[in-house]
């Protein structure tokens, strides 16, 4: 396996033409002030082992495994994205750097939260249940470990207190109820970055 340096160059030279293939397809993959936010978090939690909830086709995955030497465990539902993402990750060279889990997001988070201790977790799933994930995963996360939720003012609508459209309730109330619970200060050190679509970074306390 290419060390971890020769993997990092391999993916700064595929990532170009990687992030134009999600563009062309409409695949959801993390902006460039999210991803850069992302990388500073996760290595300043020096962690040994991350949780992806949320790989789409894994362009964010390949970024924390490269940028931190850590082994990340993610969670797809979508079996063609994640095999794209399995291919991608060889071409980068860390596949054996990464656990891919294919199934729903609610089953396998309390089921890696109850074998694993994390010292970073990435939300970026369905954006009605973070708030859920969050109290999943909670219990399994390293104290001064990281949550980090990227797209928590849902195309602005999360912000202030007005009453969402109709459409957009459930995600609406529910990504409140979790900027809420991150901003227990008994529990988590939060900010929330006013970044395309609003950036949460916590560390537990």
């Amino acid at each position: 396996m290419p060390d971890i340096a020769e993997c990092a160059e391999r993916l700064r030279q595929l990532s170009p033409a990687y992030e134009a293939e999600a563009r062309e397809k409409y695949i959801p993959i993390i902006r460039p002030e999210s991803l850069k936010l992302l990388l500073d978090a996760a290595k300043k939690s020096r962690c040994s082992r991350i949780l992806e909830i949320g790989t789409a086709i894994g362009f964010s995955t390949a970024w924390l495994a490269t940028e931190t030497g850590a082994v990340v465990d993610t969670i797809e539902k979508d079996e063609e994205r994640l095999e794209r993402a399995k291919a991608f990750w060889k071409e980068v060279g860390i596949e054996d750097r990464v656990n891919p889990y294919l199934g729903d997001a609610d089953e396998l988070v309390r089921r890696l939260a109850s074998e694993n201790r994390y010292g970073f977790i990435f939300i970026d799933a369905a954006k009605s249940r973070y708030s859920d994930y969050l109290d999943a995963v909670y219990p399994s996360l390293e104290k001064g470990g990281i949550v980090f939720a990227d797209n928590v003012y849902y195309l602005g609508l999360v912000k202030g207190d007005a009453y969402p459209p109709h459409k957009h309730r459930t995600i609406v109330t529910n990504m409140r109820a979790f900027l809420k619970k991150i901003s227990n200060k008994d529990k988590f050190d939060t900010t929330v970055y006013d970044t395309e679509d609003g950036t949460a970074v916590c560390v537990k306390l």
